[in-house]
């Protein structure tokens, strides 16, 4: 199948740059719109709003980069806990900007399960409905990310 330019080069700022290392499709071989297509399809089979999600991650990311470094309790059960990194990232989407580097890093304490979410990862779920591709170090699997952060919770 032939692309335009304009998806030829989205297709090549998603893969492996100097910016994000591995990409943001990981090992995924399914096309981007596949990708989308089938996160969307789990969250509406599951009933859950992908704003709700997007809200959870936001006030978890800024929980736990307000917290300099020092745990911090997201919910009973789940804390968080931010490394921050020097420099910024670029958006693969053109138009998106760019990014403070940092990583929140959310835990389950019950299973050890971990959500690393970005300020680029939540722009691209927001804005794109791009939860990243399967393999990506910062995917976020967003039925896991719904249970753990419950945003229909209190």
């Amino acid at each position: 199948m032939k692309h335009s330019p304009h998806q030829n080069q989205l297709n090549d700022s998603l893969g492996p740059t100097k910016f994000s290392a591995e990409g943001f499709l990981g090992s995924d071989s399914r096309p981007l719109d596949e990708i989308v297509a089938d996160d969307r399809r789990a969250l509406d089979n599951a009933g859950i709003d992908k704003a709700l999600l997007v809200e959870a991650l936001k006030k978890a990311f800024g929980a736990a980069r307000d917290a300099l470094g020092a745990e911090v309790e997201i919910r009973p059960g789940v804390s968080a806990v931010f490394h921050e990194s020097m420099g910024r990232i670029p958006s693969p989407f053109r138009g998106d900007g760019v990014f403070a580097k940092g990583e929140a890093v959310v835990t389950e304490k019950s299973t050890g399960h971990r959500l690393i979410v970005t300020a680029l990862g939540i722009n691209l779920i927001e804005n794109h409905a791009l939860f990243q591709g399967k393999g990506s170090r910062y995917r976020i699997e967003p039925l896991e990310a719904a249970r753990i952060l419950d945003p229909l919770g209190p």
